[in-house]
């Protein structure tokens, strides 16, 4: 890829730090810039991409008049009242007053009331009602006591530099070979297969794959297929370095 020379002006505090991550990193500080802003863009095109929020609903401005209410259907008539009839002015006759109380009368058990019969014992037994059989009763299982489980975890990203540039790896397969239009990371050179091989993810892990290439893929001197990838592993396509790395260039 072509670059030119570019300038700009940068806060002194932003340049030093620029400076000591390429240099912690063994790169120039161009290439920290150059990660910065494919990061800067590959988030803003996931922004994109995501719902935006429901719009809300538009209020009416401050000026205007609120909508008249409907008429209100008219009420009902009160029920008519009813009338009631005046009472005499005069007042009732007096009762005359009642006379001296006379004896006591007798007791109540003296008065020829019936008893009634006392239960017998085997009236006061509750009735028992009957036991379900034991051998077609069904039992629930018992409670599980296993925890429910986790949900999975996001796994995290993968950066590959080549060429003194990072590339982010956020995908279940990111293919490196010679074609522009099958690769997501084209190298430009007859000894690459056109799919040359594939970082691959796998339960949260990263494997680099051969495809079935020529000159295949090397590691530390022999050539490797499917292999795991771990922090700070140097691999070879031909004369290609490909190094990777968990942390952030920037």
């Amino acid at each position: 890829m072509s670059k030119t020379l570019r300038q700009f002006q940068c806060r002194d505090d932003l340049w030093a730090r620029v400076e000591a991550l390429a240099e912690r990193r063994g790169i120039s500080p161009d290439d920290v810039i150059q990660a910065a802003l494919l990061q800067l863009f590959k988030s803003k095109k996931k922004e994109r991409s995501a719902p935006g929020p429901a719009a809300a609903t538009p209020r009416p401005p401050s000026g205007a008049v609120p909508a008249a209410r409907p008429p209100s259907k008219p009420e009902a008539p009160p029920p008519p009242r009813s009338t009631t009839i005046p009472t005499p002015t005069t007042a009732p006759p007096s009762r005359p007053p009642p006379g001296p109380p006379g004896p006591p009368g007798p007791p109540t058990a003296a008065r020829g009331v019936p008893k009634l019969p006392r239960p017998t014992s085997g009236a006061t037994k509750n009735p028992q009602l009957p036991r379900p059989k034991t051998g077609n009763s069904t039992r629930l299982p018992p409670p599980s006591n296993r925890a429910a489980p986790a949900a999975p975890s996001q796994p995290r990203p993968l950066y590959l530099c080549y060429d003194n540039q990072w590339y982010v790896v956020d995908q279940d397969q990111f293919v490196i070979g010679r074609g522009a239009k099958y690769s997501d990371l084209p190298i430009k050179d007859a000894n690459i297969s056109r799919r040359h091989c594939a970082v691959v993810r796998r339960n949260g892990q990263y494997f680099i794959k051969d495809l079935g290439s020529t000159n295949g893929v090397e590691f530390g001197g022999q050539r490797v297929d499917d292999h795991l990838v771990e922090e700070g592993n140097v691999y070879y396509l031909c004369d290609h370095e490909l190094r990777f790395s968990f942390e952030a260039p920037y």
